[in-house]
């Protein structure tokens, strides 16, 4: 152990830096909460927006489709009307 002496007054004036370096871990973490509870909702609404965008590409790939098949429809038609006509390739 080293030669000094603890006393009352080191080990008061210790606690009391202790206690003020808390605080101000404190004080900084209490200002923390506003924030993240400030980001957690901008993250909602962006959630939100996202959820909004993948509805309306399931809606665009829905439209597509059909569209897809009715294409293949009118092409099936087109050949089998060329061919009645005899056109051939």
């Amino acid at each position: 152990m080293s030669e000094e002496t603890i006393t009352l007054e080191l080990l008061g004036a210790r606690m009391m830096a202790l206690t003020a370096d808390v605080r101000d871990l404190q004080q900084r973490f209490d200002g923390f909460e506003p924030r993240f509870d400030g980001l957690e909702a901008r993250f909602a609404a962006m959630e939100s927006r996202l959820t909004g965008l993948e509805s309306r590409f399931t809606a665009m790939e829905r439209r597509y489709a059909v569209q897809e098949e009715r294409m293949s429809r009118m092409l099936s038609l087109i050949v089998r009307i060329a061919e009645r006509q005899g056109v051939r390739e």
